[in-house]
């Protein structure tokens, strides 16, 4: 009897071994303001509050976990390509810009919302934390800093691996552009118009920054402050920049328009016709996410091209997105828009 009582406890302490096991290996601590609740991984729910937010919770394969999302996703191109059902059943919560509907959040009741970085005084993130929702703050302004939260968001919706796999190939590709540039003497001197028209131009505080630095670059902007600047055009013409580029946003970035500018054309950019536009279609590769490490690529094989002669972007972007999104940049609906030396009309 005494044999009997011995072997099933002996058999429930096992039991009990296995069920811990099994939860530390296929479930994921969500912390909140007042608790700590494990979760299996598969139905944790996310919110984002921005794009580079909402793209890197994609990129780690959160798709079927995401419920909520800032406004104008539902009618992004590349959501809408990536997942219809996706774009259908996502909630629009409101954005950086304009603010939260912290009451349509709580409605949905996520377990995670992957938050833009807020000013001080702005309480938002407090107030969601107040509801017991896990709030992660992301700011990646920098290559070193996306990578940590990439880490930190995947930790967060129970997609490590995946975290750990893309910030692997983010490493590679890095390592492939700076080992390339790292001997050029002369690096070009680059102007990066941005946002809000062709004299508006990055920080050095920006992710833009950052992309031209890796892809072997010099920003003429790098010591300007606070996000995008507007600057003069004596500016410009006073740094006399040697490779002109414009995001696929900047309302006065088409290269051709640019190469026309009669204010311009003492510019040894204007002159050896080296003005280009980051090509993506489907997403602008120069924010501070994942995807832009094909602006990286993009960038050093669009200035040094003697350099990257084996690198074809469309293939790289093929593979990117194959890789984190399931669909290739093809089927995504992908187009380069300008991948050549454009000429004056």
């Amino acid at each position: 009897m005494k044999n009997m009582k011995r072997n099933i406890v002996v058999f429930l302490l096992i039991m009990i071994l296995s069920i811990i096991s099994g939860c530390t290996k296929d479930s994921t601590a969500v912390e909140t303001n007042t608790q700590t609740e494990t979760k299996d991984p598969t139905e944790i729910k996310i919110v984002t509050t921005y794009k580079p937010a909402t793209e890197i919770v994609l990129a780690l394969g959160g798709k079927d976990k995401l419920i909520g999302a800032n406004d104008k996703t539902k009618k992004d191109p590349m959501i809408m390509k990536l997942d219809e059902e996706l774009a259908e059943r996502l909630v629009e919560v409101g954005s950086k810009k304009s603010g939260l509907n912290i009451e349509e959040i709580v409605a949905l009741n996520p377990d995670v919302i992957v938050m833009y970085p807020t000013k001080e005084g702005d309480d938002t993130a407090q107030k969601l934390k107040d509801q017991n929702i896990k709030v992660v703050s992301i700011n990646p302004e920098s290559v070193e800093l996306l990578k940590s939260d990439i880490l930190k968001v995947g930790q967060a919706i129970g997609e490590v691996e995946n975290s750990e796999k893309l910030v692997k190939y983010y490493d590679e590709k890095i390592e492939y552009v700076t080992n390339k540039v790292k001997d050029i003497e002369n690096k070009k001197k680059v102007y990066l118009a941005g946002a809000h028209g062709f004299l508006s131009t990055n920080s050095g505080d920006f992710y833009q920054h950052e992309i031209i630095e890796t892809a072997g670059g010099i920003d003429l902007a790098e010591n300007l402050k606070g996000g995008w600047n507007e600057v003069s055009i004596e500016q410009v013409i006073t740094w006399d920049p040697d490779v002109i580029t414009s995001v696929m946003y900047c309302k006065e970035g088409d290269p051709t328009d640019i190469l026309n500018r009669p204010e311009l054309q003492t510019l040894k950019a204007i002159k050896n016709k080296e003005v280009y536009q980051i090509p993506s279609n489907i997403g602008p590769w120069d924010m501070p996410q994942p995807s832009s490490i094909l602006a990286i690529m993009w960038m050093s094989k669009t200035m040094y091209p003697d350099l990257f002669t084996e690198l074809n972007m469309k293939t790289a972007a093929n593979e990117y997105y194959s890789t984190f999104y399931g669909k290739s940049f093809d089927d995504l609906g992908g187009v380069l828009i300008e991948d050549d030396i454009v000429t004056i009309k």
